[in-house]
């Protein structure tokens, strides 16, 4: 065998296991544009998570802070600290933290104040700040935050302790059997509750199930054979037209596939 053939089959072999490393083993870990640091936002500053993702609780996504939401803290916050001044560190959870000798993610070493001015070199371009997603859902599934917020779901079900890493991870995989495993617990325990006050909600077919989650009311007559004696008042409109019963929790029917697929 030539040298040169022995060669090429070293590169090619060293290219495969490179390839098949970056490609299928090694976590996917994003480069942002500025080195935000959840841990110094959401820790050591105590800011919550919905003063940035302020669409969370109103939207199927949470939100992306505008560069004109930083700025409006940052105008005033610039991390201009003297390096050879003691009261610049910080001390949170045990570790101190110095805003001029950071080791963000523990990968590199920055400054607070130098990506700082790197935010304001975007609001003074008038430019967007383009963040790297690194939270993945299948294009034939949906995953809106608004009814797990609202449900009571805190963020760190999905998202883990982000005041305590500068790059919150997934700790989960978003994937169907795991959804399913929890909506499965969640719909048991929403219609164990409910049926604590409407003892017919365990007879009800799955499609008055499916409309009284989508509606959030149901008919009175399909949870009471007596319904114009229930309650303490007539349930029954002038006409005589059966009355709706308002579901006064927010009931998913979270094993219908439509829940999660488009």
């Amino acid at each position: 065998m030539s040298k040169k053939l022995i060669f090429l089959t070293i590169i090619a072999f060293v290219a495969t296991v490179a390839i098949t490393y970056f490609g299928f083993i090694k976590e996917y870990e994003p480069h942002q544009p500025i080195a935000f640091s959840h841990k110094i936002h959401s820790g050591v500053n105590n800011i919550p998570c919905t003063y940035c993702h302020s669409y969370v609780a109103k939207s199927s996504q949470p939100g992306i802070p505008s560069v004109m939401e930083c700025m409006g803290c940052h105008t005033y916050v610039k991390a201009e600290y003297d390096s050879n001044d003691p009261e610049r560190l910080k001390e949170y959870k045990g570790e101190v933290i110095d805003p001029n000798n950071y080791l963000y993610d523990n990968r590199k070493r920055i400054v607070f104040e130098e990506e700082i001015k790197k935010l304001t070199g975007y609001w003074e371009r008038k430019e967007p700040i383009v963040w790297v997603n690194y939270h993945y859902v299948a294009e034939h599934a949906k995953f809106p935050h608004k009814p797990h917020i609202r449900y009571g779901l805190e963020c760190t079900t999905c998202h883990g302790n982000v005041d305590e890493v500068d790059i919150p991870k997934p700790i989960v995989k978003i994937q169907m059997g795991w959804c399913i495993s929890c909506h499965e617990e969640k719909l048991d325990a929403n219609f164990k509750e409910i049926e604590a006050n409407h003892k017919g909600i365990s007879e009800l077919s799955d499609l008055d199930k499916r409309i009284m989650s989508h509606t959030g009311r149901i008919r009175s007559d399909k949870l009471y054979k007596d319904y114009d004696h229930q309650l303490g008042d007539k349930h029954s409109n002038k006409d005589y037209a059966p009355k709706l019963i308002n579901i006064e929790k927010e009931v998913a029917w979270l094993k219908d596939c439509s829940t999660c697929h488009y």
